[in-house]
């Protein structure tokens, strides 16, 4: 064989190889960054409130909301500066979606004794309903599902909330 024809052989079965090459060097060599997200997880949960009502004072229930991303923001006491930077920052982080954020629903849930709100979607609970919600302020993601899966930290960024609900509405099918 002419050495012109074996460079010729030598590239087309490099040409070939080099897929399963570059299949093995990543799958055997490098390894993908972890995802990060700024929220923490939860386990998957359903929320319960005994006794709530809508801002009307009739008997409502979270069900009426499956089928879209929340964002829950918890109230266990009066709104002061914090609640209402808290719920600023949901409603920044829900206009910021664009095109998406009707895929969201931005919720208050807030003791008997707590000023009203401005807000949509307010429903207030007996005090003692927010037993198992320790923090005075905090805002949740709950899934399409009705389940609370993610709990941002209590002085929140928006980037970070923005980030993550993003990554979610990005990698979900439904709601």
């Amino acid at each position: 064989m002419h050495r012109p024809d074996r460079i010729k052989l030598l590239l087309l079965m490099s040409l070939f190889a080099a897929p399963a090459l570059a299949a093995w060097v990543v799958h055997q060599v490098w390894q993908a960054p972890a995802a990060s997200i700024y929220g923490e997880l939860l386990p998957p949960t359903m929320p319960r409130f005994t006794g709530m009502t809508d801002a009307a004072g009739q008997p409502a229930d979270l069900a009426s909301l499956q089928g879209r991303w929340v964002l829950l923001t918890v109230v266990n006491g009066d709104c002061g500066p914090d609640c209402r930077q808290q719920l600023h920052l949901a409603r920044q982080v829900r206009v910021a979606q664009g095109r998406e954020q009707e895929r969201v629903a931005q919720v208050l849930i807030q003791a008997d004794s707590a000023i009203p709100v401005d807000l949509t979607l307010t429903y207030r609970v007996p005090k003692a309903a927010l037993a198992n919600w320790p923090d005075p302020v905090r805002t949740y993601v709950v899934d399409p599902l009705g389940r609370v899966m993610l709990r941002f930290p209590v002085a929140a960024e928006g980037k970070g909330m923005l980030r993550d609900l993003r990554q979610l509405l990005k990698a979900s099918k439904i709601g």
